[in-house]
């Protein structure tokens, strides 16, 4: 009896040791390295410069829509696998591809935290060329959006670990719902349905507009109406420098759009260039604009970036992903009662 409950002991001890340095060895991971945006395409010189490396270079050097000059939308580095040491495996995102006679079945797989923490990897195998380039084919918004959620993901990690609480509390106590801003970001207004938070430094400049509505007609999410409830507002509300001049849309520039589910809500997202009335100011911009069936309103998130001559996509991809912290007072209650 004695010799049975010693070696439950000792099975439990152990049990627990493996648990523990699990635990352990995933929290002693090293983080993430590279800029945001970056790809490591995993594979030899011959795939990556043959048919199969032109097949996912038109993946991710695809123009990024909505950009006053072009910018891909993400950056593409390749290395072999005799480069592949250790410098190289913390990257944030690898796309290792391998082709060999010896592959029975096709595979794409996912494996995340492959090594190190918050990273994307995602490994494809084929038997022939024919068949990886059928694969990447077949899967080529998986993979770009696989590699996009995790840089935003990322972002998001990252911004919501220290809010700038005076944006935090306003919107909790307002607008019955929470956003986090990192540190640089201010408010720049507060109107009764408008408010207008902003990052400047003496190259660039950032920003959001959150503004509310009712919800009367289910033509509040048509193209025109957005755009039109958009230039009223900026008008009004946001002059540029000199006297007269104001922000509004570029009419003269393709604007996206598109129906989109974001965080549960029907949403429409939209695409263009701003410009100042009556100044040489513009840049992209991203609206989110999304129904609050709750609170029977709707809600619209308007980023915009200044950076002239320079890459803007980074700094409205950072402006983006404030918006995926959008959280519901409602929900935050939930997580208080757990």
């Amino acid at each position: 009896m004695k010799s049975s409950i010693k070696l439950s002991v000792i099975i439990l001890i152990l049990i627990t040791s493996i648990s523990s340095c699990k635990k352990t060895t995933k929290g002693l991971m090293p983080t993430v390295t590279g800029q945001s945006g970056e790809v490591i395409v995993l594979c030899s010189n011959s795939i990556y410069e043959g048919v199969v490396g032109d097949s996912i270079k038109s993946i991710f050097n695809d123009i990024q829509v909505g950009m006053p000059q072009d910018e891909s939308v993400m950056d593409l580095y390749h290395l072999n696998y005799e480069n592949f040491t250790s410098v190289y495996k913390t990257q944030r995102s690898i796309l290792e591809i391998k082709i060999s006679p010896s592959v029975k079945k096709t595979r794409l797989l996912i494996k995340n935290d492959m090594y190190a923490r918050t990273q994307s990897f995602m490994y494809v195998e084929a038997a022939s060329n024919k068949e990886m380039i059928e694969v990447i084919d077949a899967n080529r918004t998986k993979i770009l959006s696989y590699f996009l959620k995790g840089e935003r993901n990322r972002k998001i990690g990252v911004i919501k670990k220290a809010p700038v609480q005076e944006i935090f509390d306003y919107l909790k106590e307002n607008k019955q719902f929470t956003l986090s801003f990192p540190s640089g970001y201010e408010i720049g207004k507060i109107e009764p349905d408008f408010f207008w938070v902003k990052k400047e430094t003496p190259q660039t400049s950032q920003g959001m507009f959150i503004y509310t509505y009712d919800y009367l007609e289910e033509e509040a999410f048509d193209k025109n109406s957005i755009l039109s409830m958009r230039n009223a507002l900026l008008k009004d509300l946001v002059p540029g420098q000199n006297k007269g001049s104001y922000m509004t849309t570029e009419m003269n520039f393709p604007i996206s759009f598109k129906h989109f589910e974001f965080l549960n809500n029907y949403a429409v997202e939209m695409r263009g260039l701003w410009k100042v009335n009556g100044d040489f100011m513009g840049g992209p911009f991203v609206n989110l604009t999304f129904l609050d069936a709750e609170n029977n309103r709707v809600i619209c998130m308007d980023a915009y970036v200044y950076n002239p001559n320079k890459d803007k996509r980074e700094l409205l991809r950072e402006l983006e992903a404030i918006m995926y912290t959008y959280t519901p007072i409602k929900n935050l209650e939930k997580k208080k009662k757990k």
